[in-house]
This record gives C-alpha cells, structure tokens and sequence, in this order.
C-alpha cells in the first residue's frame, strides 16, 4: 500500500453539522451574535459559541474514560491521520464478535491500522431525533482486543455515537481502547457513499485544547484516484 499522501480525485466530508443532534445529557450547540466590539464605523461580525468536547463529529483519547488518561493535546497529530479502511458491521444492537472480524478479514485482508465502521446509523439518528440502543453497532471486548493486539489499530471510527459493548454497561470496551492509546471517532456521516471495504486517506484534527478527552473536529476523507493505492 502507498504509505504517503495520495493523489486526489475528491474529499468526502464525513462530518455531521455540529448541531444536528445531542446526545442526551450534553448541552446543545448555542450560538449568538453577531456582536461587535470594536470601536469605529466599521462593525464586526462575532459569534459566541456554547457546546461540549462530545459535540458533533468528534475525536477522542483515554481521558474519556480514565481519570489518567492520554488527554487529546498529548496525542500528536500524526496519529490523527493516515490509511483506513471502510468496514461495513451488520449486526445491530448486539455485538460484533472477534469471529465476525475474522470472517471479514479473511475476505478483505486489513492491512491498515485505522478502521472506519460503516452501520449507517448517525443518519437514522439525526433523522428522528432519537438514538434506539437496539438500532447501535457494538464491539465485543475480544472483538476489540483482536483489533489492537493482533491488527495495531491505532484509531477507530463509526457513523454513530460510539462502538461500546452492546453486553455490558461499564464501557469496557472504551476503556480498554484508552489504556492502549486507540484513538476514537465518533458521529460521522457520509461513509456509505463510498462501497464496503473502500480504502481511503483520513484527516481528523483535534481542535488545539489543553486537557480535555476530545474535541469536535472535521474529519475528511481524501479519496485516491482509481488504481492510485
């Protein structure tokens, strides 16, 4: 595989309008303005902005989960970018087992160490309003554990707002992610535009803030020129 920066035919956003849904308990995107603040005949247009490091399309390190954990100034850049691939998951709400995995693989070998999990579920959820935990993709504990131990995943990403154990309800499968660095991002939209098992060049930049689990960000998709790879 081509392990530089690729040659471009289009950039697919895959991000969500920031305020196209919260998740419940978060605060909503609040925005006011335009202000001006400066003196003179010449005004300015300035916006407040009000919202959550969940907001939105988002990326996100250990911190989430663990008191301790990597916090998102301390995660280079580089590790927010890279070769991924677009792995369609068809199981909803219920897990996707470490089998499940290795029957995908043994058709479409990863050879990346970034995973973009396709479900289509974001979209359902800013269509209705409502995030149905029948309707929500999950990873098993061993499914995730199979990805970083014996794959390297560095980065995780699902169109819907997150790949936590459908079995289990103390987030195991995140904080294990923390403790071994992977990175995850989440709400994004526009991946079944591309067919399954698409390979593509991901973008997702954190927002530069100290100390907090996540930010918001605008993930993209850099598609590659056909027989580019």
């Amino acid at each position: 595989m081509q392990a530089g920066f690729p040659q471009l035919s289009r950039i697919l956003d895959i991000s969500m309008d920031t305020g196209a849904y919260t998740f419940p308990g978060n605060p909503p995107l609040e925005r006011s303005g335009p202000h001006n603040r400066v003196s003179g005949p010449v005004r300015e247009y300035v916006y407040d902005l009000r919202l959550c490091t969940q907001s939105g399309t988002h990326i996100q390190s250990g911190h989430y989960f663990l008191k301790d954990g990597e916090t998102m100034d301390q995660v280079a850049l580089e590790r927010c970018q890279g070769w991924c691939r677009l792995i369609p998951l068809a199981k909803k709400g219920e897990d996707t087992t470490r089998q499940d995995l290795e029957d995908i693989f043994r058709q479409h070998p990863l050879e990346e160490r970034m995973i973009l999990f396709v479900t289509g579920h974001m979209e359902e959820i800013i269509a209705t309003g409502t995030c149905s935990p029948e309707s929500r993709s999950g990873l098993s504990p061993e499914a995730a554990a199979y990805l970083v131990e014996e794959h390297g995943v560095t980065l995780l990403g699902i169109d819907s707002v997150g790949l936590e154990s459908r079995s289990f309800g103390d987030f195991r499968v995140s904080r294990y992610l923390g403790t071994r660095k992977v990175l995850l991002l989440e709400c994004l939209v526009n991946l079944k535009q591309l067919p399954a098992f698409s390979k593509a060049y991901l973008e997702a930049f954190p927002l530069k803030i100290g100390k907090v689990e996540g930010t918001p960000c605008r993930a993209v998709l850099r598609i590659p020129e056909e027989g580019k790879l």
